[in-house]
């Protein structure tokens, strides 16, 4: 995508965007976003904004074939109850504004792209190996490599906050979302990917066993929870999918990669808690 096609498209979302370094409206110069207090950031050419060009990217785990890996098992449907759970939860009786924080490489800002064609959305992640990979599939979506804790999104914009499997940060939320504005975040089960626990569990710290409970009480501290769906499918895999569900997870980081390849894995269940909430007032 050339830079001024990516500047045709963001013009409209300028007033809901913002610096993540001081929160000053953008405009845009040339190829690039330019803040009041002119710190600056360039569209790049493969069709995204890098609001956070300063995050180390060699640090991070979430490489460019854990993302490939991912894209793997959406294109398969394994994800597809999940994404029909969120869709029902979105308001479709007015233009909206849905912010994808943690995005990765952008399977659920896509498909609900493609049904809410009154819905403006921005997928965010910090990974610009994400980023770049969500964007070279064409869609209507606004791509950002942005950290989650300095969304650059101007206060009380958000419709929806969707947040998939990601850290949330519910200060970050509440200041982008509008009074009335939802949170849609979506929590692993305790059996989420349990062939894949139990077959690495030497690895990991807990074992095979994993407790959601500590996640869904910090959730429900700052939101209240208006609607809940939950999904448990469990499906067979051939061997090409067993390998992706080995690398598309942070489970595996730990475990070496020959020890890796001896893995197969028959089938794989994906259970998910799919919420729908608002933010609780702050104290006065």
């Amino acid at each position: 995508m050339k830079p001024a096609q990516l500047a045709a498209r963001l013009t409209p979302l300028l007033p809901t965007l913002c610096c993540p370094r001081c929160h000053a409206a953008f405009s845009l110069s040339g190829a690039s976003l330019v803040c009041e207090n002119r710190h600056c950031y360039d569209l790049s050419r493969k069709g995204y904004v890098n609001l956070a060009p300063s995050h180390d990217q060699d640090a991070e785990k979430y490489s460019a074939e854990l993302f490939d890996s991912r894209r793997m098992a959406f294109e398969n449907g394994f994800y597809a109850p999940v994404a029909q759970a969120i869709a029902q939860m979105i308001p479709s009786d007015r233009k909206l504004l849905v912010l994808d924080v943690g995005c990765g490489e952008g399977y659920y800002a896509r498909l609900l792209a493609d049904q809410f064609a009154q819905a403006e959305f921005l997928g965010l992640d910090i990974s610009r190996d994400a980023i770049t990979a969500a964007a070279r599939i064409p869609s209507r979506v606004n791509w950002l490599v942005a950290d989650l804790k300095h969304l650059p999104v101007a206060d009380h914009s958000a419709d929806v906050v969707l947040d998939v499997l990601t850290p949330a940060d519910y200060e970050a939320f509440s200041r982008v979302l509008k009074p009335d504005g939802i949170l849609i975040k979506v929590v692993p089960g305790v059996d989420y990917l349990c062939q894949v626990r139990k077959a690495v569990s030497p690895w990991l710290k807990n074992g095979a066993e994993y407790d959601n409970t500590r996640v869904l009480d910090h959730l429900r501290a700052n939101a209240d929870v208006l609607e809940e769906n939950e999904i448990r499918i469990t499906t067979p895999l051939t061997p090409e999918l067993s390998r992706a569900f080995l690398r598309m997870t942070p489970m595996t980081f730990s475990v070496p990669e020959e020890a890796l390849n001896t893995l197969a894995l028959s089938q794989i269940t994906i259970h998910m808690h799919v919420l729908k909430c608002r933010m609780k007032e702050a104290d006065a």
